[in-house]
Parts: structure tokens; sequence; C-alpha cells
């Protein structure tokens, strides 16, 4: 604790071996704040950002060594979350990741390096969840039987429940920019939207998808988000599971296909450690080899048939397993 300072300006930065900033997730206000950074820092000075979701080589453009800019993804709570995601933009060195990831572990983190697409690894597969639980809810499921469906599965919280402890207009935000990056197959459920625009931000405003007592220590389901809902649903508790967690199966074959990162290990690490994910499972794709791909890849056409939609699409990483007879581990 000796060691921390505090100022005013920027006249310590110079002699930082590191600087990571953590300001609102907007490209325009980091990309100004990165390329002031570069005019302060040295040489050697690793800058870093903990953005979420957005693009750590645009926050890199017109910065004087482009090559020493990553992303450092922490998680919240950060005093609680072990993982960091390294994130390599197009022009960072290998030392540059090098350092970047002997600093984090110095921190007691566990990392996986990710490459800087859309959502990077973890929100990418996240966010398709708590997508298509808001899609069960305005088909009229309770959100109390989504987050307890999910619980069962041996997630620590559900995934309504997650979108209020992270912020709806957070979690909104992410979304939409990765339906800006993939397309129909990441459309944003509409009653996303609609609990945005209704000024519900989740726990830290004590109203989201569930209504918080004072001490955040209890809730109860929001009637203003389910009186504009139907009130059942036909969809079974299966069908509902099926639905949340093959949607990040086969997110996560499509970021292995696309070198998101480099092993199926580094997603289970990335799910387990930054998701919560049920450790007893082996993590997201070591649960998957135990279903089979042939099998995952029925559910997923049988899905994309009956709710006609291609959030259900097959990769194409997914296809060539099943039609291999392999699995993610082989």
């Amino acid at each position: 604790m000796s060691l921390i300072s505090v100022g005013l300006n920027n006249d310590g930065l110079k002699n930082c071996g590191m600087v990571i900033e953590a300001v609102v997730e907007d490209l325009a206000i980091k990309q100004k704040i990165f390329s002031e950074l570069s005019g302060l820092t040295g040489p050697e000075t690793i800058l870093a950002s903990n953005t979420s979701s957005l693009s750590v080589t645009r926050m890199a453009e017109g910065c004087r060594h482009p090559e020493r800019i990553l992303g450092l993804h922490f998680f919240n709570p950060v005093h609680r979350m072990p993982l960091v995601e390294v994130i390599r933009a197009q022009k960072t060195s290998q030392e540059t990741i090098e350092r970047s990831v002997l600093f984090a572990r110095r921190l007691g983190k566990s990392v996986i390096v990710v490459d800087d697409k859309p959502g990077f690894l973890v929100n990418r597969l996240l966010l398709p969840y708590m997508n298509e639980a808001a899609y069960l809810m305005q088909e009229g499921m309770a959100p109390e039987r989504i987050d307890a469906l999910a619980k069962q599965f041996g997630m620590p919280m559900g995934p309504l429940e997650l979108c209020d402890q992270v912020g709806i207009d957070v979690g909104y935000k992410v979304a939409r920019i990765l339906e800006k990056a993939f397309g129909a197959r990441m459309k944003v459920a509409p009653l996303l939207e609609t609990v945005k625009q209704q000024g519900l931000l989740g726990k830290k405003s004590g109203k989201g998808f569930y209504i918080y007592s004072k001490d955040g220590r209890k809730k109860k389901p929001n009637p203003v988000v389910k009186n504009h809902l139907p009130h059942s649903s036909e969809t079974t508790d299966d069908q509902a599971r099926k639905r949340m967690i093959t949607t990040m199966i086969n997110e996560a074959a499509r970021c292995l296909d696309e070198h998101v990162t480099d092993s199926p290990g580094s997603v289970d690490m990335g799910l387990i450690l930054g998701t919560g994910f049920p450790p007893y499972r082996g993590g997201l794709l070591r649960y998957a080899d135990t279903l089979g791909a042939a099998l995952i890849m029925k559910d997923l056409e049988r899905l994309q048939r009956s709710l006609d939609s291609v959030r259900f699409e097959p990769a194409l990483y997914l296809r060539k397993l099943a039609e291999q007879n392999k699995g993610f581990y082989d």
C-alpha cells in the first residue's frame, strides 16, 4: 500500500512500465486516451485496455508504438474472479504479450491469450447464453424458472440474474457490438432492448429482471417486465437448457475455427474461471465431448427448424467433428 501514489495530472506516467486504462466502453474516448498516452510514455511502456468487447487494434491506430498496445480484460468482481484475458491486437509484439502474461500471473491471475475479435472469447460465448435466456423469457418462461434451470446445471447464478448483476445497459451494449459484428445469429432479443429503454439497469439500480431489496440480498421477479410477456410457455425444461448451453458450444466451435484462442483447454479454462461454468463438468467443451458432436448437431438442427432461427445454425467446425466422429479434444 505504501507504493500507491495518486495525482491529478499525467506527470507520473512517463515512469510507468505499464498503464492500464479502464474508462467507459466508448471506442472514440479510448482512442483519444491511447493517442495521448503514446505521447506521454516511453517506448518500453506497455499500454493496456481493460475493454470487455471493443477492438484494441482500433484503439492503437495512430499511436507511436502500436506493438506495445494490447488488451488486459479483468473480470468482475476483480478481487474474486481469477481470469484475465490477454488480447493480442494486430500489431502487438510477442514481447509485449509475454510481459503482460507475466504481469497478470504476478497478480495471482490465470491467463488466456485471445485474438482481437469482437467479444474476445468469454463474452462472445456468454452473451449468446444470456441472450437466449431473454428469448425464452419473452416466449413466456418465468425468469425464476430459467435461472433455476441454469443453476441446476451447475452455473453459479442464472443468466437473467447475471444480466442484472453485470448491468442490463452494459450487457445490452456488448450484445449490440456482437450483433453488429456477426449479424442475424447474434440478433439481440427484443426484450433486452425493451427492458433497457424502460430504464431498468439491474441490481445497481435496484430493478431489472428482478426487484432487489435495499441490501441486495433478496429479490423477486419484476412485474413490470413480466406484464408485457405471455403468461406461459410450451418450452420444456430440457429444451430450454439445451437452447442456452448448445448455443455456447456452437459459438465456441466458431472461436476455435477462427483461432480466437489456441485450444479447447483455453476455452474451458476461460469459461470456468471467467463465468463460473461448473468445474465438475470439466468445462464447456469437455462437457460437449460427453454428449458427442453428432448429438449436438442434431439438437441444433432441430432447434433451427422449430424456431426458424439462424441462431442455431451449426458451425462448420462442429459439422466436421460430427462427420469425422471426433470430439473437441481428439
